[in-house]
């Protein structure tokens, strides 16, 4: 797999790291044991606050912005969260465009308004992260010849995302509710954020688009020479595309599934076509948009969950098409580099030095407490070599979104899926007997799930193909639910172990 090479500058300047070194040195200084002190680190997500927790011990409180349950990449906040940031004195995050796009503003805000107030970790610093291209050809998507393997199901050729459109390259598309304001979903090269499109059965909903090409312009279909259609590639019998020109509406038939792509037309010619967009037709009305966790987080094998991730503006940007300087851009690098045990030992060194810049006076401090926490993550590093070095086959087929593609490419496999990067990707059903054709072939016994996108299409997969004998439910690593906590792996270090381990030597034949 080729790597591309990104190096992320540490959030935060020298002369911020300086006044806050200042202010956190004169806090508690007469007993470095007296817990926190009234410090406060602010993590973006689960994963960030048991790195950050495990190097400040007891000197700071640390908060996690994503409630338990929730899934960190997509998790949007119902609110705006700056004042929280600004309250605390260090906010961590990774520093990767479109993993949160929350995160982005936030960050944004706080170099520009509140730098002296706030110190910003950046933990994927440093870390050589792949490109999204990268993870291409490990999926199972039928979607043609392409260069990364994929094959295409339509008939005709046009553009894709991140190509040209007459003449112009297309960098991402936004698709607006006109009722509401509310992005539903966006897209940047292969694969969308967001959606699926939800409708009620007799229901319709109009949708407006913002196409931007390379250089940030916009490209309006209510005030150029451009106009945006659809069309429905996979169960036109549940849903139905009326109108054209600057909007399209999207009429619910019956209850059922089906995906949608966009085009955008030049003169009346089709000259781009986006990826395919998960629709979900179903009797009643939308999910809610309110950020609440309507899932049932006791059964960590529960079945249907209806996450909320709404990709509404809480920040005061205008998704008005005159806004050329709306920003579109959904992320070219996978940040979930701590899927990979050895990868995450240097996002805790990234953690443990900014720290250290920040309050030298409790170099000593940080450092131990990192030393420490490190030895596990090596530890839990070479469980997995020793575990998975032995095995039948190095091919994975996991029935969720991948979260897992370092892991795959630290110890050797490769993971493939027919849903793509973003949990909201809804397979069509050629992309789903693509891979019960590829189980199949490879004599693959178990499909991998995982929790947050629940198991149904894990069950679809393995009823249908011959060789699968189970499934077996894996983590991100990115949340934790009381179940786990109740059942002592929790924690970063539990989830790797005790549930993701297990399931991939099964999944590689390595038991």
């Amino acid at each position: 797999m080729k790597r591309s090479r990104r190096t992320f500058l540490i959030g935060g300047g020298a002369a911020s790291a300086s006044v806050l070194a200042g202010c956190l040195g004169e806090v508690g200084r007469s007993g470095e044991s007296n817990p926190s002190d009234n410090r406060r680190a602010y993590a973006s997500f689960f994963t960030l606050s048991e790195f950050t927790r495990a190097v400040v011990g007891d000197t700071f409180e640390v908060d996690n912005a994503v409630p338990s349950g929730q899934h960190g990449h997509e998790w949007q906040p119902s609110i705006d969260v700056l004042p929280t940031v600004v309250e605390s004195d260090v906010f961590v995050y990774l520093g990767v465009e479109g993993f949160q796009t929350w995160v982005d503003d936030a960050v944004e805000r706080v170099d520009v308004d509140h730098p002296e107030n706030v110190a910003l970790v950046d933990a994927a610093a440093g870390i050589d992260l792949l490109e999204y291209d990268d993870h291409s050809h490990g999926h199972t998507h039928d979607h043609g010849d392409d260069d990364h393997g994929h094959t295409h199901s339509h008939d005709d050729d046009h553009e894709r995302a991140g190509e040209e459109a007459d003449g112009r390259s297309i960098h991402a598309i936004d698709l607006i509710d006109s009722e509401s304001g509310e992005r539903v979903a966006d897209a940047h090269a292969d694969h969308w954020h967001g959606g699926p499109l939800e409708i009620a059965v007799g229901d319709s909903r109009t949708l407006e688009s913002i196409v931007e090409d390379e250089d940030g312009e916009t490209i309006d279909p209510s005030a150029e020479s451009y106009s945006i259609d659809a069309r429905i590639t996979d169960g036109d019998a549940v849903a139905a595309i009326d109108g054209g020109g600057d909007h399209v509406h999207v009429r619910g038939e019956r209850e059922g599934t089906a995906s949608l792509v966009v085009q955008l037309f030049a003169d009346g010619e089709v000259v781009w076509e986006s990826p395919e967009l998960g629709v979900r037709v179903g009797d009643g009305e939308r999910g809610n948009d309110d950020g609440a966790d309507d899932s049932d987080h006791s059964q960590p094998h529960g079945g249907e969950r209806d996450h909320d991730h709404s990709h509404g503006d809480e920040s005061g940007h205008s998704h008005s098409h005159g806004e050329s300087g709306h920003d579109h851009s959904h992320g070219e690098y996978d940040a979930k580099f701590f899927s990979d045990p050895v990868l995450a030992q240097q996002g805790v060194r990234t953690i443990r030095d900014r720290l250290i810049e920040i309050d030298p006076d409790r170099e000593s401090v940080y450092a131990g407490n990192a030393a420490g926490y490190i030895e596990e993550l090596e530890a839990l590093a070479e469980r997995y070599d020793d575990a998975l070095s032995d095995r039948e086959h190095d091919h994975v087929l996991l029935a969720g979104h991948d979260s897992f593609q370092y892991l795959g490419e630290r110890y050797g496999f490769e993971i493939h899926t027919p849903v793509g990067l973003s949990p909201d990707d809804e397979p069509s059903g050629s992309e789903i007997a693509a891979a019960v054709e590829f189980a199949e072939e490879r004599g693959l016994e178990y499909v991998l799930w995982d929790y947050f996108d629940g198991p149904d299409l894990a069950e679809t997969i393995a009823a249908e193909a011959d060789t699968v004998v189970g499934t077996e439910m894996v983590s991100p690593a990115e949340s934790v639910v009381e179940a786990w906590d109740e059942e002592g792996y929790g924690d970063y270090v539990g989830q790797m172990a005790e549930i993701n381990l297990p399931a991939f030597r099964k999944a590689l034949g390595a038991r």
